[in-house]
């Protein structure tokens, strides 16, 4: 199980930095070219929050398993603390994604209004994949919870 919880929280950390990555990136560029349209302040502040948002991920990850190194064993009280963090940050994470796929269906629009309506439309597929998959795992979730 531990070492399940490690792989997992690596996994989770690594994506995260990246995403913060691109995020930050994409929103530096917005800004660099001085695109001062209301799609492109709102394209650049949801990039920024995103990126924000990763890193929230990410150092949520990173300090519980710096923290939880070498413990094999935690009362039940902490392992509800770590459960409520963990969640917390993957939380984090989730709003972050959906914000970068939101964000990457409204540059479309940047460049012209037939790209914009087929940015949206491919970037409401793909939030409406995550919509579903959300909710499919919180699913998941709650049944395994209860195996417990």
């Amino acid at each position: 199980m531990r070492e399940l919880l490690e792989l997992q929280t690596g996994q989770v950390a690594f994506i995260s930095g990246l995403m913060s990555g691109f995020s930050l990136s994409i929103a530096a560029h917005v800004l660099r070219y001085g695109l001062r349209s209301r799609v492109a302040q709102v394209v650049f502040l949801l990039f920024l929050l995103s990126s924000l948002l990763f890193l929230v991920a990410l150092y949520t990850d990173v300090r519980l398993s710096i923290e939880l190194a070498g413990v094999d064993t935690l009362p039940q009280s902490l392992l509800d603390k770590v459960s409520m963090v963990r969640r917390l940050g993957t939380a984090c994470a989730t709003i972050a994604l959906f914000m970068f796929v939101l964000a990457t269906g409204l540059l479309g629009w940047m460049a012209s209004s037939p790209v914009g309506v087929a940015s949206s439309l491919i970037a409401a597929a793909a939030l409406s994949a995550l919509w579903f998959i959300w909710q499919n795992i919180n699913l998941i979730s709650g049944a395994v919870s209860k195996l417990s």
